[in-house]
């Protein structure tokens, strides 16, 4: 018998914080900041299972602490 492969992680990036509340909304995630990039951008993201979508929002300005979480771990 062939072992069925199994996803262990599963993220990708949608265009707007609007797409991923939707998307969250559909799936019974929570929206969550998840930190920033260097340039001043936010990244937020919603987990359900095994599947993480985020989005990256345009700089604001505002300067953000360069602190990097692992998402796989709590």
């Amino acid at each position: 018998m062939i072992p069925r492969p199994r996803t262990v992680c599963d993220i990708r990036t949608l265009p707007t914080k609007d797409a991923l509340r939707a998307w969250a909304r559909e799936h019974g995630a929570r929206v969550r900041w998840m930190g920033a990039t260097l340039d001043g951008g936010e990244v937020w993201g919603a987990t359900r299972g095994v599947v993480t979508r985020v989005c990256v929002t345009a700089p604001d300005g505002r300067p953000h602490p360069a602190v990097w979480r692992s998402p796989l771990e709590p």
